[in-house]
């Protein structure tokens, strides 16, 4: 027998009670401003890069964590867990930025199973000139919308959410 609409065993939709957030819930208030944020945030910052004829977004990422690493190489997966990008989007990106001569792989000798990733010049060059277009776009999209102390505070705010290598397993809800 099929259940109806009406049917109390039927999740309701996003109107019902249970699932929609009272008129004081800052943790769903954070939640979502978050993930607003980021969404457009992101974007308008790859666009201010692809405007000016910039490195993708998602190469600056890897070529800055790549020039901070001591002797500006990383294992795959080390830089996997450093930057915003899945481990499969690392690897691809990486290989992007070996056939534009920005990065290159590097067995390692220690471990056959795993690889290095290892910064030119040329991706040095790049992550330098597109520094100033990254900075200004930062500043145009975010901070010039906020305070020097508000900029701490987020700062210091989001550190606490990212302090810890692991977030708590998924909790799993049993009906």
């Amino acid at each position: 027998m099929t259940k109806g609409p009406d049917d109390p065993a039927v999740t309701k939709g996003p109107d019902d009670p249970a699932l929609t957030k009272g008129p004081d819930d800052p943790a769903v208030d954070a939640w979502r401003g978050l993930l607003v944020a980021h969404s457009r945030l992101v974007p308008a910052v790859e666009a201010d890069l692809r405007a000016a004829g910039q490195v993708p977004l998602s190469w600056y990422d890897v070529l800055l964590e790549l020039n901070a690493a001591p002797d500006r190489r990383l294992r795959m997966s080390e830089l996997g867990q450093r930057t915003v990008l899945s481990r499969t989007r690392v690897s691809r990106v990486v290989d992007e930025l070996a056939a534009a001569g920005l990065a290159e792989r590097q067995p390692d000798q220690a471990d056959g199973r795993s690889s290095f990733a290892v910064l030119t010049p040329a991706g040095r060059e790049a992550l330098r000139r597109a520094w100033p277009v990254y900075r200004q776009a930062i500043h145009r999209q975010l901070t010039a919308r906020l305070t020097p102390q508000q900029c701490r505070e987020l700062a210091a705010l989001l550190g606490l959410v990212i302090a810890t290598d692991d977030l708590d397993p998924p909790v799993t809800i049993s009906g």
